[in-house]
């Protein structure tokens, strides 16, 4: 059988300058940034840095073969054992194999080296240098890495077969009902050793832990070192199948035997059965049904540690977007995490991934390297069932037919049949996406070929112009109007972005669009730009703005799921001070809202009807007060009737406390392994409300295993100071605390981490949370 060894821990890290060594070597684990990034990108670290560690030999049987797998390196790597070269990766995305076994044999222990260059490369995607681009690539070791220990006849790899629709498992629903599915399980097996070899191929499938379809193949034999694919379909009554608001997963175990019914090797490949169809005319359904789904572009880089985002943060990420009222995501603009993409397959998050690429297309050896990267990401995300759409095309890049006509050809050779859906800004594909401020929206059509908006809400506010020339400044709006707003901009800004929003989405879905996406869930540096662009509707740090609640009141009242929360909605877009609008804006989706001002009521209303709002689910609610009265504004949501949800807002006094959270969301890593978390530290005043205009700096510290990442003092930006703390495997826990960096009368703060209350720690086996109490 095969096994699997984690070299997550005790890497001895160091930067390389050219020959020279950039500081003494300290001890990190994976995943690992090789420096600490500020907050707008800015003060980037680009060069070679290397990592390394001893290795045991492991106990090898003669037919067996050792591999060493790396989740991603950014993104050129040289792999060394005991000083010599054993193999090279370009890429920076995906990962990649190197078989150890030859040099692994040769000694009891070894030591590994990964050196890696993450300065630019035009012939690697994205290919576009650091500071002409819009968002930011980072460098190190980014995701796990592990040693593979294959038996003499075994399931291959996905990526390292390099087999077209082929490698590993490879699991497609071929029909699916209420009543009926048809799954198809393609298995590549591979016979290393030096005699031919007699097999079978089991697939059990289970729905949690019932079985529910087996098949086994007949006795298939493969000569020394010969590999084979072997396809097997089954049938499944009453299945249970996925879809964004119930996300039934499955398990194919896929077994080989001997014809003794010995087990040699064994893959557990998850999925969902589902079949999906795009057309104008029907739209984008699922398994049968119609939906129109509202959505948003996600970047995977996180404050301070760049790229390096363990799994519990991955699912928090995916938990952030589908409580925020989206339940499609566009990976701008490259492949992201599969631990994120775990997440979207268990909460029901339909996903568009995306090539690396932006506004650049490079020579031969970039566009060569652009058909490689697409099926190797087809290849890994292949059995993700919330993989609806390929983007196989690189961002708002000019590409000629033939470019094109090869990635979209790739896409059907890697994946075929009917469910695979390329698509891309240039109408070469089977759906097209558009930009709203390219300005198609409601005029483009081609036959019934389906229309997807990539972006909305952003540029179209910004510039009078497209969006291809960024760094000039020409065409731009005041900075009032636009949705790029910071939390520090108040509650004039923010009701801005969120009105903007508004009209945006209002728009979108007047037109025949069967998906769209804004832009975009968080704010994110870029190398373009000093300062980091402000479109999210929450912030660097995941701190909501008011656009957050805006989508979250676009759900229907009833909408929930497991792992997620939703259900009735009602938010007062206001700060509540003497600065603040008279004109009230409530985000509801409750039937009716009634506004009270310091316990009396001022009115009680129903959405807005406007034209500029008129397409939304759930339209805004208004009330217009005669004067400013310092107090509590409290909104209350009625459905059937009757009050269901309040939100309260009070105008601030002076600021006399500090309140420290977590935000963990209620979700703990799985054991061994790391994590990185988001600590608040908020100003409130003596009822306990937020000092939104205190931006005093704060000072944080720890004890326990863990650290804070960046500077630990900070600057309060409206109200709150926010640090990000890494948390290292096996970690206990920690205690924060927080204290004003003036003198004054506010006491510290302190809290406890992971504290006793209702959890949910990530199955280290499934990646799903599983109920525990801390």
């Amino acid at each position: 059988m095969n096994r699997r060894i984690e070299l997550n821990c005790g890497w001895q890290f160091l930067r390389l300058d050219e020959a020279l060594v950039d500081g003494p070597a300290v001890v990190v684990d994976l995943p690992h940034s090789p420096f600490v990034a500020d907050l707008d990108g800015r003060e980037h670290w680009f060069g070679r840095c290397e990592y390394r560690r001893p290795l045991e030999t492991p106990s090898l049987r003669p037919d067996e073969r050792c591999f060493l797998w790396i989740g991603a390196a950014m993104q050129q790597a040289e792999v060394f054992v005991d000083g010599q070269l054993i193999a090279t990766h370009a890429g920076g995305y995906l990962p990649f194999e190197v078989d150890l076994t030859d040099a692994l044999r040769r000694a009891p222990a070894v030591e590994l080296v990964l050196r890696l260059d993450n300065r630019h490369n035009p012939e690697i995607p994205p290919g576009k240098a650091y500071d002409q681009l819009d968002f930011c690539w980072y460098g190190g070791l980014y995701r796990g890495a592990e040693l593979r220990i294959k038996p003499a006849v075994h399931i291959t790899d996905p990526l390292g077969a390099n087999e077209a629709a082929g490698g590993g498992v490879f699991v497609r629903t071929l029909e699916a009902s209420p009543v009926h599915a048809v799954v198809s399980v393609r298995t590549h097996v591979r016979n290393q050793s030096a005699v031919a070899q007699a097999i079978r191929v089991r697939v059990s499938l289970r729905h949690g832990a019932h079985e529910v379809a087996l098949a086994t193949s007949d006795p298939i034999r493969l000569s020394a070192g010969a590999s084979q694919h072997v396809a097997q379909s089954l049938t499944l009554d009453c299945p249970h199948l996925w879809n964004h608001d119930a996300p039934e997963l499955h398990d194919a175990i896929v077994t080989l035997v001997d014809l003794a019914e010995t087990p040699l090797d064994s893959v557990r490949e998850r999925f969902g059965i589902r079949r999906i169809a795009f057309s104008r005319s029907g739209g984008f359904v699922v398994n049968g049904r119609r939906l129109r789904l509202r959505g948003t572009n996600r970047h995977q880089e996180y404050p301070r540690v760049g790229y390096a985002a363990p799994r519990a943060a991955q699912y928090r990420d995916a938990r952030r977007i589908k409580e925020a009222g989206f339940d499609y995501v566009r990976l701008s603009h490259y492949p992201q995490s599969p631990d994120f993409l775990d997440a979207c397959d268990e909460l029901g998050l339909v996903v568009m991934t995306c090539l690396p690429g932006w506004q650049f297309l490079g020579g031969e050896q970039f566009r060569s390297a652009c058909f490689e990267t697409a099926r190797q990401m087809i290849r890994r995300d292949r059995n993700h069932p919330s993989i609806v759409l390929w983007e196989l095309s690189l961002n708002e890049t000019p590409m000629d037919d033939a470019f094109m006509a090869q990635l979209h050809a790739i896409g059907h050779e890697e994946y075929p049949g009917d469910q695979m859906y390329t698509c891309g800004w240039i109408d070469r594909y089977d759906v097209f996406t558009h930009s709203r401020q390219h300005g198609e929206i409601h005029r483009w059509r081609n036959g019934d070929k389906a229309l997807v908006i990539a972006e909305y809400g952003d540029w179209e506010f910004f510039a009078r112009n497209e969006g291809f020339d960024q760094k000039s400044g020409a065409g731009l709006f005041d900075r009032w109007s636009t949705a790029r707003q910071f939390r520090s901009d108040g509650e004039r800004g923010l009701r801005q972005q969120a009105f903007n929003h508004m009209v945006a989405l209002s728009d979108t879905l007047a037109s025949p669009a069967v998906l769209d996406g804004q832009w975009a869930m968080f704010d994110y540096a870029r190398g373009y730009d000093a300062v980091r662009a402000a479109a999210g509707v929450m912030d660097i740090f995941r701190l909501p703005k008011f656009s957050y609640h805006f989508y979250r009141s676009q759900r229907d009242p009833g909408e929930h799921g497991t792992g997620w929360e939703g259900g009735p909605v009602v938010f007062i877009a206001s700060h509540w001070t003497p600065l603040s609008n008279l004109r009230i804006l409530v985000f509801s989706n409750c039937e009716e809202v009634e506004l009270r001002l310091n316990g009396a009521a001022v009115g009680r209303s129903r959405p807005a009807q406007m034209a500029i709002t008129q397409h939304l689910a759930h339209p805004p609610i208004f009330f217009d007060l005669p004067q400013f009265a310092s107090g509590v504004l409290e909104a209350v949501g009625y459905l059937d009737g009757r009050p269901y949800v309040s939100h309260a807002v009070a105008t601030p006094l002076a600021s006399s406390a500090l309140e420290l959270t977590v935000d963990d969301l209620g979700v703990l890593p799985a054991a061994g392994e790391s994590d990185v978390l988001f600590v608040h530290a908020a100003w409130h005043d003596e009822r306990g409300s937020l000092c939104v205009f205190d931006t005093a700096p704060v000072v944080f510290s720890l004890t326990g295993a863990a650290e804070i990442v960046g500077p630990a003092t900070v600057a309060a930006e409206a109200g709150i100071a926010s640090v990000v703390v890494r948390v290292p495997a096996h970690s206990a826990g920690f205690v924060v605390d927080a204290a004003p960096a003036r003198a004054g009368t506010v006491r510290p703060a302190q809290l406890r981490w992971p504290g006793r209350i209702e959890t949910r720690e990530l199955n280290p086996s499934l990646g799903v949370p599983a109920s525990a109490s801390r």
